[in-house]
């Protein structure tokens, strides 16, 4: 669990796939209600994934008494093709039934980053705000509870892009899509040191995003790490192999801490690439199944191409069933769905000329 405050307002960063995540989402709102220095009873959710636990979550606070406004850009666009879309679909329609006007979810291709579902201090006076902990979910609540900067919208659009885009943005926007990069893998002996680090790297970037020399060079100083991750895939770029037409993939998973966006960047210039994948020992797939394949399109071929259709209907996105996508350009599964669909599923792929 990540948490901090943003200019006073208490956050919780947290995905509700679980039981426990929904315990905690409850837990964090009544100790932020018992300390609260405003008369508000708004809680905002935001960029946070449209779950059966989310929807519990929300009715639980409902019934509590709180108002809640859900922001999301995660809407299942089109009809439906996995069984998890289907979920996905149905847990959409009872927040918009519970919340009404307080909800709005919307599709990436009309707000790219969950920023531009709020206003500069919209939510500033919020008992609390629950995000995701991603990029995205930070700079969105950083922007709610009223912390932004010029170039803040698109510098979030590409730090929730593919790996390549990450470090595109301003400076302030680079620091923290570098450190992100360099954060220390999950590691079973010691499960809290990657999140520990994560909201160490939370909190700086918010404080130098207001000015902070310090935090800035807290920042800064981390930017080392970042550059030797970018040497290591610089390596690994040209041991890359074809696994099947247009596929390309390197084994990672005895490498020393590598940078995804580097590599992914590399191999997508490979003649004839349209998906790129990474086999690696880290991650969230990884820390539960030992290894994690990370698969990602091409731009100019995510038009094409639909991750999700490389999985069987009834597959569920859960690092414990060894999938995770939310996007059609982005897949992550284990050595099990590799090898029993995914694999199988590329080598038929066919691909219209561009």
């Amino acid at each position: 669990m990540i948490s901090f405050r943003i200019n006073k307002v208490p956050v919780l960063f947290i995905r509700g796939f679980t039981a426990a995540d929904v315990q905690t989402m409850i837990e964090f709102v009544r100790d932020a209600d018992a300390s609260k220095a405003t008369h508000s009873d708004t809680i905002l959710f935001i960029d946070t994934p449209e779950t059966v636990r989310t929807v519990e979550a929300v009715q639980k606070l409902k019934a509590e008494g709180f108002r809640v406004v859900f922001r999301d850009h995660h809407e299942i666009e089109g009809e439906p093709c996995t069984e998890s879309d289907r979920r996905a679909i149905v847990s959409t329609a009872k927040l918009r039934q519970l919340l009404g006007d307080d909800c709005l979810i919307t599709g990436r291709g009309s707000h790219p980053a969950c920023s531009t579902l709020v206003n500069v201090g919209e939510f500033k006076d919020a008992i609390a705000i629950i995000a995701d902990p991603d990029a995205d979910g930070l700079t969105a609540a950083m922007k709610a509870a009223g912390i932004a900067y010029p170039g803040l919208d698109e510098d979030a659009a590409k730090l929730d892009g593919e790996p390549a885009l990450q470090i595109t943005g301003t400076a302030i926007s680079s620091l923290l899509a570098k450190g992100i990069a360099s954060l220390p893998s999950y590691d079973a002996r010691s499960p809290g040191e990657r999140e520990r680090a994560q909201e160490q790297l939370f909190m700086a970037w918010v404080a130098a995003v207001q000015g902070d020399d310090k935090a800035v060079a807290q920042l800064q100083a981390g930017v080392a790490t970042y550059d030797a991750a970018v040497a290591v895939s610089e390596q690994l770029a040209v041991t890359a192999c074809d696994v099947a037409p247009g596929v390309i993939l390197v084994d990672a998973a005895d490498s020393p801490l590598f940078d995804v966006g580097t590599l992914t960047s590399r191999l997508e210039q490979i003649p004839g690439c349209r998906i790129t994948v990474v086999r690696r020992s880290n991650g969230p797939i990884a820390a539960l199944h030992r290894i994690q394949y990370s698969l990602a399109v091409a731009k100019q071929y995510q038009g094409q191409i639909n991750m999700k259709h490389l999985l069987p209907p009834h597959f569920k996105s859960d690092p414990r069933e060894g999938v995770i996508t939310n996007v059609s350009f982005l897949l992550h599964v284990s050595q099990e769905k590799w090898d029993e669909y995914v694999l199988p599923a590329l080598k038929k792929l066919e691909f219209s000329e561009s």
